[in-house]
């Protein structure tokens, strides 16, 4: 039951898709398509299921077979029936795979009506034309075999035009069973036209059909199954692949980050002597060394004065000893590149025991000035040489 309602709805389904315009331009195109390709191609690619037709008169059957195994009509007689079986086999079997066994009906055997129904009858063709069977022909739906197909669709008038062919199963019944008889197993019931050629109807109901092994069944669930197979080979393989991919960038991003690391470090580590050799060469530039100071004022006090300490304390120098003449030797210090400001700082008190006087003189230490670029000044010769040169 359920396979007929499959059956049935395969039909239906069939029928509609056969009557679209999807249908009818797939036709086109592959037929266009197949124009360009070479004929071994072509044949290649034909249908490689052979069709077997069988006539069925009282006397005789007539055989004929078409396709890649083809050959010609025969009329085998009925008399005996073992004989006939056997010639039957003889001529169905072979080939890569089952052929189609047809019984062709006479046109006359057959009632054959054209019939204009609403478009929206074309979806559930079948069960309309069943109700529709005793306005249409002289029996009721349970009385015939019959078959249909849409012959044109007009979209203007909401209507489609169907061919229909039955034939009563009491015509047709007795010939399958002999059929069935002789181990014919068949797979539609078709009508031949004025020229002998099928219509393409199939009168046989669908669950009275041959069911047939299909050897390229086995061979395209193979193939799809390595196809399958392949594909998620392809999909496991390209993740692996990315995978792998990433791992190698964050390998490489971590060692180019650790590299980065490795070079702030040693950036911060040289900014920090940078800093500090210029903190070194600034305090140097800005005072001269103590030992200038000590023999700039070793030069320009006299004799008769010694030191008794001398004290720097960042730009402030501080000089404490005796001297014969406290007082002058501020005129003295004020001569001096190095030191600016000198002055006294709290009263001249003599000495008894040296003679001398006691003082304490402050100064500031002179910051030097900055050293003057020689790049240019030594550009200046090359250029002139590269001037004479040219010259």
């Amino acid at each position: 039951m359920a396979e007929s309602m499959l059956a049935r709805q395969a039909a239906r389904l069939g029928m509609a898709y056969a009557a679209s315009p999807l249908a009818r331009f797939l036709a086109w195109w592959g037929r266009e398509l197949a124009t360009l390709l070479p004929a071994r191609v072509r044949a290649m690619l034909a249908e490689r299921r052979d069709e077997v037709l069988l006539v069925l008169g009282p006397e005789a059957v007539v055989v004929e077979r078409r396709g890649r195994a083809s050959r010609p009509a025969e009329s085998l007689p009925r008399a005996e029936a073992d004989t006939l079986r056997a010639e039957l086999a003889r001529r169905i079997e072979g080939g890569e795979e089952p052929p189609r066994v047809l019984l062709c009906l006479a046109e006359s055997r057959v009632l054959r009506r054209s019939l204009a129904l609403p478009l929206a009858a074309a979806q559930n063709l079948r069960q309309v034309l069943a109700f529709e069977m005793d306005r249409q022909t002289p029996f009721r739906a349970d009385q015939v075999w019959f078959d249909c197909r849409i012959a044109r669709h007009d979209e203007a008038a909401r209507s489609v035009a169907v061919d229909l062919a039955v034939v009563p199963r009491a015509v047709l019944d007795p010939e399958v069973a002999a059929l069935g008889e002789l181990g014919v197993a068949l797979d539609g019931v078709d009508v031949r036209g004025p020229d002998g050629e099928p219509l393409g109807f199939n009168l046989l109901p669908a669950e009275r059909r041959a069911v047939r092994r299909n050897v390229w069944l086995g061979v395209n669930l193979a193939l799809g199954a390595a196809a399958l197979g392949l594909l998620v080979l392809v999909m496991v393989q390209s993740v692996a692949n990315r995978e792998a991919a990433l791992e190698g960038l964050r390998a490489e991003t971590d060692a180019r980050r650790a590299a980065a690391r490795e070079v702030a470090a040693l950036r911060t580590e040289l900014k920090t002597a940078v800093e500090g050799a210029n903190f070194l060469a600034e305090r140097k530039r800005a005072r001269p060394p103590i030992s200038d100071l000590v023999l700039d004022a070793t030069e320009r006090l006299g004799n008769d004065t010694w030191l008794q300490r001398l004290s720097l304390n960042g730009d402030q120098l501080q000089l404490q000893g005796q001297s014969r003449e406290a007082a002058g030797l501020i005129s003295v210090l004020q001569q001096s590149p190095l030191v600016e400001s000198p002055a006294l700082q709290g009263a001249i008190t003599p000495d008894a025991r040296t003679g001398k006087e006691q003082f304490l003189i402050q100064a500031k230490v002179r910051v030097p000035p900055a050293p003057v670029a020689a790049a240019p000044a030594a550009a200046a010769p090359e250029k002139a040489d590269a001037t004479a040169a040219e010259s």
